[in-house]
């Protein structure tokens, strides 16, 4: 799963021939497959969890919808493989600002909250990614507190 999505990037996004402040919004697509591992963690992607990742993608990251459909696909279609989310958090870890890297920690406590109950193995996943990301604990924290507010404020 891993090759083909870097391909993927590379193919579409040209990531070894760009400058940094290019790659940026580009990059923003490895965001998504974060969430998508989060998604399935609990064997089963809902509407909610996926309403959350295509707007976090639009509004934060910025990506267009025919990008989202796309990473989307590749990463449901190699599920079943194992992963690691090394070379992902890795881009994001190379690119994205300190604020960048709090949204996808955001993020990724929405969608493990919006169905109501919270899967030990998504807190892992959460923890695992602001870990590989040198996201700090009280941030990861703060997001987690922050999620938590903005979907009972709903």
């Amino acid at each position: 799963m891993i090759a083909k999505i870097r391909r993927f990037f590379e193919d579409n996004l040209l990531l070894n021939e760009q400058k940094p402040q290019e790659n940026e919004k580009q990059i923003e697509l490895a965001c998504v497959t974060l969430m998508i591992e989060l998604a399935k963690v609990d064997q089963s992607i809902d509407d909610g969890e996926l309403k959350i990742i295509r707007n976090a993608a639009k509004k934060t990251f910025n990506i267009a919808d025919e990008k989202i459909d796309d990473i989307i696909e590749l990463a449901l279609e190699e599920s079943k493989q194992s992963t690691s989310l090394y070379q992902f958090t890795d881009l994001v870890n190379n690119h994205y600002s300190e604020d960048m890297k709090y949204q996808l920690i955001l993020a990724m406590w929405k969608i493990a909250f919006v169905d109501g109950e919270l899967d030990k193995y998504e807190e892992h996943l959460i923890r695992k990614v602001a870990e590989l990301t040198y996201v700090p604990h009280i941030k990861f924290m703060e997001a987690k507190f922050n999620a938590q507010q903005a979907l009972t404020l709903r």
